[in-house]
C-alpha cells in the first residue's frame, strides 16, 4: 500500500525529473549561424547613433541563431575584457585587425571566421535587419 508520504515523494520526484529535463533542454543552445560583433565606446559619436538602431533591430532576432557580442573600448579595463572575450570566442584575429576602433558592427560567419558584412551608423534599422536576414541565409 502506498502511504501519503510515499505518494508525495513520488510526485516530487516526477516533478523534479520533469523540470530537470525541461531545464536541460532549454539550456541546449544551438550553434550560432552568425556572430554580430559590436565595436563600441562610450565616447564614440557613431556608437551613439548606431547602438540604438541595433538594439531595436535585435528585438526581432531573439529566437534566431545570432550571437550578439559587444566589444567595449570605453576604457583600459573594458578593452582588456574585450580582448579576452574575442580570444575565448576564437575571434582574436578579427578583433586585432580592428585596432580597437569603434562605431560599427561586423557580422561574422563562425564556421569560416570570415566577415560577412559591416554595419555602420549610416544604415537604417531596416537596412540592419536586411543585413541580419542576409547573413542568416548565407
Amino acid at each position: 500500500m502506498i502511504t501519503k508520504t510515499t505518494k508525495h515523494l513520488l510526485t516530487a520526484l516526477v516533478l523534479l525529473s520533469f523540470f530537470g529535463i525541461s531545464q536541460a533542454n532549454a539550456m541546449e543552445a544551438a550553434e550560432p549561424k552568425v556572430i554580430g560583433l559590436l565595436f563600441y565606446s562610450d565616447s564614440c559619436g557613431s556608437c551613439k547613433v548606431l547602438d540604438p538602431k541595433i538594439e531595436t533591430a535585435k528585438n526581432d532576432y531573439t529566437t534566431e541563431p545570432i550571437l550578439f557580442v559587444t566589444f567595449d573600448h570605453s576604457n583600459a579595463g573594458s578593452k582588456n575584457q574585450a580582448a579576452l572575450l574575442a580570444d575565448s570566442l576564437s575571434l582574436g584575429k578579427i578583433y586585432d585587425a580592428q585596432k580597437k576602433a569603434s562605431g560599427y558592427m561586423l557580422l561574422v560567419d563562425p564556421k569560416s571566421g570570415k566577415v560577412i558584412t559591416k554595419l555602420t551608423r549610416e544604415m537604417s534599422e531596416d537596412d540592419i535587419k536586411a543585413a541580419f536576414n542576409s547573413a542568416l541565409k548565407s
